[in-house]
């Protein structure tokens, strides 16, 4: 009778998620993931088609991560600026999934995928203004503070930027002026 797997699908994308986190997920392979989950590169064959449904795994993986820590993001009581503030923290602390999610762009998408996203959108209506906005008022505003936001994140990620949250924080909370 065979010996029963003991390396499991779980084991392998956890492995391929922390290598990410901690090297890049450009050193994806199957030896650097084996390495990483102390087994052969047969497993991984076994589990998964090819690398490329593994790593399609990985980066749905991040992008749930990262969304979740930017989601639950809680400093201000202000949802909308805690978003902003989770997505510059999540460019400093996860600075390698940050890059290569929003800088690299592994997922091959182009910025109307992705702005204004929906849930933001709603952060916006809901927001503190001394009017209701419109749907058209709300979309605006999303993706023109997505783009800034995106941009002190960017800076922070490739540290261009010092992360400071309190300066930070001022920076999103000061009102531009055209």
């Amino acid at each position: 009778m065979p010996k029963a797997a003991s390396i499991t699908k779980d084991m392998i994308l956890e492995a391929a998620f922390e290598l990410s986190r901690s090297e890049g997920f450009h050193t994806l392979s199957a030896r650097s993931i084996a390495k990483r989950a102390k087994c052969s590169t047969q497993p991984i064959f076994w589990l998964y088609e090819n690398m490329d449904v593994l790593k399609q795994e990985v980066k749905q993986k991040i992008v749930d991560y990262l969304g979740d820590q930017i989601k639950n993001y809680h400093k201000t009581g202000d949802p909308f600026l805690d978003m902003g503030l989770g997505y510059v923290k999540v460019a400093y602390t996860e600075s390698l999934l940050f890059k290569a999610i929003y800088i690299d762009n592994i997922l091959n998408i182009s910025m109307e995928d992705i702005i204004p996203e929906p849930q933001l959108v709603e952060v916006v209506k809901k927001g503190n203004y001394k009017s209701e906005v419109s749907d058209d008022e709300a979309n605006d505003i999303a993706t023109l503070s997505w783009i800034f936001v995106h941009g002190l994140a960017s800076l922070v990620a490739t540290k261009l930027m010092e992360y400071d949250e309190e300066k930070i924080m001022a920076i999103l909370t000061t009102p531009i002026k055209f």
